[in-house]
C-alpha cells in the first residue's frame, strides 16, 4: 500500500520559507533578564518532534499511521511495522527533548500536573487530529510520571493508558533551566500558535512572504495546534504559557481478539486412550493420558517453497478494504490490509491440525465421572517447553476431579530427538501424516549456539516465538496462540475420549492454568473468553519488550542480537526506539493491556516468586513490565493465609526463594513450595475461583491478615458475571 507522506511536504515548505517570520523574543515571565535560551524541540523539517505524535497520521488512507519510511514494505523496519498501526502504545514513554545553551535544564522545575499535564482528550470522529474538548486529567504519579535525562524528557505511564483513546500532552514554561530562565517554544511551534489564519476563505496566503502552498500546510498546523491551546486553556492553562502541546491516540486492544471469539466454533477433534497412566512419567496414576488432534484456523505462515522462513515473516493480514461500521462509510483505502479496529478479521492462511494432550481421573482418583462430564482444566504451557508439561499437574487435577487438557502454542512442541518425549511425538503415532507439531520441524538455527543456519536437528521447542527481526510476527504469535485457546475452549463441551461419539467433558465449569508463558498468553485469552471465569496464573510477566530485555535469562541474549545483528547498544537512542517500537506492535497481545479486563471477569489467583530470574518481579526503569505491574492493574489483593470469598476470589501470592520460576510444575529447587503451589491451585478448582487454602505458610511472603482478607472489588453486576461466567463485552 502507498501512502502520502503529508508531514514530509508540510514541513519541507515551512522550512523553505520560515526564514521570512519575524522572530520573537520572549522574556521570562518574571521580568528577569535573560541569560540563556531553553527551547522545546519542535521542528519538523529535521524530523524532530515529540514521540508519540498524532502528526503520524497525517495523510493516512486507512486509519493506521504514516510515518516517513524508506521502504513501506520492509516490515522488519521498526516505523514501517509502525505504519501497520491504528495508533501508538499504551504502556510505552511519551519522549521529547529540549535545546539549552548554555544551561542544563533544571529537574526540579519538570512537575507533573504543573509544567507537566496529561490529559484524555476527546476528537472530532474521522480527523484524529483536532481536539473538541478536555474529558479529565491524568493523575501524577497514579497515571504518570515525568523525569529528565539529559536534555530528553520522558512522560511514562504507570498505569496503562485506555485504547483507543486520545492523550494531550502540555508543557509550559514553569520549565526552566538551572538559571532560572523560562522555557521556550521553538519557531516552528510559535508558526503553529499563530492566533490568525495563514490564508484566507479562497485559500490565499496572508502573509506577503509565504506562497498560497506553504501558507496552507501552515494552516493545517495552526487548526490543529489551536484546538489543543484552546482545550488546554479551557481548564486554567494561558495559552501564552504553552511552549508545546501535542497529541497521540492510542491504539485498538481488545477489538481483534473479541471480534476472532465472536466467530469461533468447535473444532474437529479426534482423541483416543494412550493406554498409559501418570505413573508412566513419574506420577501418582491418578490419571489416564489420551492423546489426539485438534484442527485450528491458521493466520500465520507456515514454511513453503515459495517462503521456507514464513513463521519468521509473516504476519497477520486482513482481506483488503474489508472495513467494519462506523469505518466502511469512511471511504478508506480499498486495498489496505492491515488488521486494525476498522479491518479486525484476520485471513485464515491455513488450516492446522496439531496434537493435543489430555488427562482424564481414573479409579485411582477415587472419583468418578459426573453426568455432566468431567470438570476441565485448559492448561497453558511456558516458553520454550510443550503440552507435556500438563503431566506434572495431573495428577493433582484428578486428585479433585478435573480433567487436563493442552495443546501447544504457536512455535512449541515436541521433537522426534526430545528423548522419553519422543513417544508423543505426533510423528511417531497414529496421526502421522496427518497432523504436525507446531514447530513445522523447522531446522533455521544450530541448537547449541543459536546461529543462524540449520545443524540437521530440529530446532528446539519455541526457539522462535520471540522474533526481534520481526516485531509483528512477534505480536502475531501471541494473539494466534490466544485464539486458539478459544476454538479450544468452544471445542471442549464436543470431546469424545472413550469412542462412544459422546461428550465426556463439561464445557461448563472449565478454569484456565497457565505457567510464565502460558500465563502471559492467558491472560487476554480469559478476557476474551465468555465461557471460562476462573484463572490461576503461575509466574507471569507483562510490559513484554522492557520485561525480556530486563529478564535475567532472556535481557543478555536479546542485547547480544540486537547488537549482532544492528549494532544496537544499550544507552543509545536507536537502542530505545527499538524497544518504544516492539512494545508498542507488541501491546495487543500484551497481559499488561488486558489485565483489568481479565480481572474484572474473571476470579483471579496469581503466584509471583521472589527474584525469579525468567519473568522479573518488576524492571527498574520500566514501571508497567513485570509481574508486579500485573498485579497492581488487576487489582488483585496479597495474601498468604487461607482465602475464601463466595464471590470469587482476585488474589496474588508472592513465595520466596528457594522457590524459583519454575517451582509450580518442578519441585527441583523447592518441594516444599511446589507442594504449596499445587494444593492451592487444587483448593481454587474444587472450589470453583471461590477458595484457596493455604497449608505451609512459609513458602510464603507473609501479609499481615487485615492486609489479605479477599474482598471482591467489582460491582454487583460483575459479580454474577463472575459466578455465571456471562462476561460483558
Amino acid at each position: 500500500m502507498t501512502k502520502r507522506i503529508f508531514l514530509v511536504l508540510l514541513t519541507t515548505l515551512i522550512a523553505a520559507q520560515a526564514w521570512a517570520v519575524p522572530v520573537v523574543y520572549p522574556t521570562n515571565k518574571d521580568g528577569s533578564i535573560i541569560t540563556g535560551v531553553l527551547t522545546a524541540d519542535f521542528n519538523p523539517s529535521a524530523g524532530v518532534t515529540p514521540v508519540p505524535s498524532n502528526l503520524f497520521f497525517l495523510g493516512t488512507t486507512d486509519f493506521t499511521l504514516n510515518p516517513p519510511v524508506d521502504d513501506p514494505n520492509d516490515f522488519g523496519d521498526p516505523l514501517a511495522a509502525l505504519s501497520t498501526l491504528d495508533g501508538f502504545s499504551t504502556t510505552e514513554k511519551w519522549v521529547t527533548t529540549f535545546s539549552s545553551e548554555p544551561y542544563e535544564i533544571d529537574p526540579s522545575s519538570v512537575v507533573p500536573g504543573q509544567s507537566v499535564r496529561m490529559f484524555e482528550v476527546s476528537t472530532v470522529f474521522g480527523t484524529i487530529v483536532n481536539v473538541s474538548g478536555i474529558v479529565r486529567e491524568l493523575t501524577p504519579g497514579l497515571e504518570f510520571v515525568a523525569v529528565m535525562q539529559g536534555n530528553t524528557l520522558a512522560i511514562i505511564p504507570t498505569s496503562p493508558l485506555k485504547e483507543l483513546t486520545t492523550y494531550m500532552a502540555v508543557l509550559t514554561n514553569d520549565i526552566k533551566d538551572s538559571n532560572g530562565n523560562d522555557a521556550t517554544p521553538d519557531q516552528f511551534y510559535y508558526l503553529a500558535k499563530r492566533a490568525t489564519p495563514w490564508v484566507d476563505e479562497n485559500g490565499n496566503s496572508t502573509y506577503s512572504l509565504i506562497d498560497n502552498a506553504s501558507a496552507a500546510t501552515l494552516e493545517s498546523l495552526r487548526q490543529f495546534t489551536a484546538t489543543q491551546e484552546a482545550a488546554a486553556e479551557s481548564v486554567g492553562i494561558a495559552k501564552e504559557d504553552i511552549i508545546l502541546s501535542w497529541t497521540a491516540q492510542t491504539q485498538s486492544i481488545t477489538p481483534v481478539l473479541k471480534n476472532l471469539r465472536s466467530i469461533a466454533r468447535p473444532a474437529p477433534t479426534t482423541v483416543g486412550p494412550t493406554g498409559l497412566n501418570t505413573a508412566a512419567v513419574g506420577g501418582a496414576g491418578a490419571a489416564d493420558l489420551y492423546a489426539g488432534i485438534i484442527t485450528l484456523p491458521y493466520y500465520l505462515g507456515v514454511p513453503s517453497a515459495e517462503n521456507p522462513v514464513a513463521p519468521l515473516t509473516d504476519f497477520w493480514t486482513a482481506e483488503p478494504g474489508a472495513y467494519v461500521a462506523p469505518f466502511d462509510a469512511l471511504g478508506l483505502d480499498p486495498t489496505s490490509t492491515f488488521v486494525t479496529v476498522a479491518n479486525p478479521f484476520p485471513v485464515i492462511t491455513s488450516m492446522q491440525t496439531v496434537p493435543l494432550l489430555m488427562s482424564v481421573p481414573n479409579a485411582n482418583s477415587g472419583h468418578m465421572k459426573p453426568a455432566a462430564g468431567w470438570p476441565v482444566v485448559v492448561y497453558g504451557h511456558g516458553i520454550t517447553r510443550n503440552r507435556t508439561d500438563m503431566l506434572a499437574i495431573a495428577d493433582t487435577a484428578a486428585a479433585v476431579g478435573y480433567a487436563v487438557v493442552a495443546i501447544d502454542f504457536p512455535l512449541h512442541g515436541v521433537r522426534a530427538e526430545d528423548g522419553p518425549l519422543a513417544a508423543l511425538y505426533v510423528g511417531n503415532g497414529p496421526f502421522a501424516g496427518i497432523a504436525n507439531e507446531r514447530t513445522f520441524d523447522v531446522d533455521y538455527v544450530n541448537n547449541e549456539t543459536g546461529a543462524p543456519g540449520p545443524d540437521g536437528v530440529t530446532d528446539a521447542s519455541g526457539t522462535h516465538i520471540i522474533n526481534l527481526s520481526s516485531s509483528l510476527t512477534s505480536r502475531d504469535n501471541l494473539r494466534q496462540g490466544q485464539t486458539d485457546l478459544s476454538i479450544l475452549a468452544v471445542t471442549l463441551p464436543h470431546i469424545s475420549y472413550d469412542g462412544d461419539m459422546l461428550p465426556d467433558l463439561d464445557g461448563s465449569t472449565v478454569t484456565y492454568v497457565g505457567s510464565s508463558m502460558g500465563a502471559i498468553m492467558g491472560t487476554p485469552f480469559l478476557g476474551a473468553e465468555p465461557t471460562i471465569s476462573n484463572g490461576f496464573l503461575s509466574v507471569p510477566m507483562g510490559g513484554l519488550a522492557r520485561g525480556l530485555e530486563g529478564s535475567p535469562t532472556f535481557g543478555p541474549s536479546i542485547r547480544a542480537g540486537l547488537k549482532a545483528a544492528a549494532g544496537l547498544e544499550p544507552g543509545t537512542s536507536d537502542y530505545e526506539q527499538f524497544f518504544i517500537v516492539l512494545q508498542t506492535v507488541i501491546d495487543s497481545g500484551d497481559p499488561i493491556n488486558w489485565s483489568a479486563e481479565t480481572a474484572r471477569h474473571n476470579n483471579v489467583v496469581l503466584h509471583e516468586v521472589i527474584g525469579d530470574t525468567v519473568n522479573p518481579n518488576f524492571v527498574p526503569t520500566a514501571p508497567l513490565s513485570g509481574t508486579e505491574p500485573m498485579i497492581r492493574a488487576m487489582g488483585l489483593t496479597s495474601y498468604s493465609s487461607t482465602q475464601v470469598n463466595p464471590d470469587g476470589l482476585d488474589i496474588a501470592g508472592r513465595f520466596v526463594p528457594p522457590a524459583s520460576h519454575g517451582s509450580f510444575l518442578s519441585p527441583a529447587t523447592s518441594p516444599a513450595a511446589t507442594a504449596e503451589m499445587q494444593k492451592q491451585m487444587a483448593s481454587f478448582l474444587i472450589s470453583r475461583g471461590t477458595a484457596v487454602q493455604v497449608e505451609d505458610a512459609s513458602t510464603m511472603v507473609a501479609v499481615p491478615a487485615e492486609a489479605s482478607t479477599a474482598s471482591d472489588k467489582t460491582d454487583p453486576d460483575v459479580r454474577k458475571q463472575k459466578l455465571t461466567g456471562k462476561k460483558g463485552g
